[in-house]
């Protein structure tokens, strides 16, 4: 599995590097960004268009990143008292195992 993991991983970088090759004009191009509210009037420096788009990767790979860790934690917690409540069960088993069978309150009830 970690092979084709990492067999992924390569086949995105070369694919990353293509698109960037292929499309370096437009890509190199600078991008003004303008932030207009009532009173207030922001403009940002010229920026490269690709910055945008590794900024966008990586914001991406971020919060795909804080997903997956939410639910490692979630499944995590989940699995700690999942093995509490195995082992409660068990050591209940074990205890039932010991107790001898022609006692009164061990037989089963004529009703049943």
């Amino acid at each position: 599995m970690r092979y084709l993991k990492a067999l992924m991983l390569a086949l995105l970088f070369v694919v990353s590097m293509l698109f960037f090759v292929q499309n370096n004009a437009p890509l190199s191009s600078s991008l003004q960004l303008e932030f207009n509210l009532i009173t207030l009037h922001l403009i940002s420096i010229p920026l490269p268009m690709y910055l945008f788009v590794l900024a966008a990767f990586l914001l991406g790979v971020l919060f795909s990143l804080g997903f997956l860790l939410v639910e490692r934690i979630r499944l995590g917690l989940e699995l700690k008292s999942l093995r509490k409540q195995f082992a409660s069960l068990e050591d209940e088993a074990l205890a039932l195992r010991t107790l001898p069978l022609n006692q009164a309150e061990n037989k089963p009830h004529p009703g049943v």
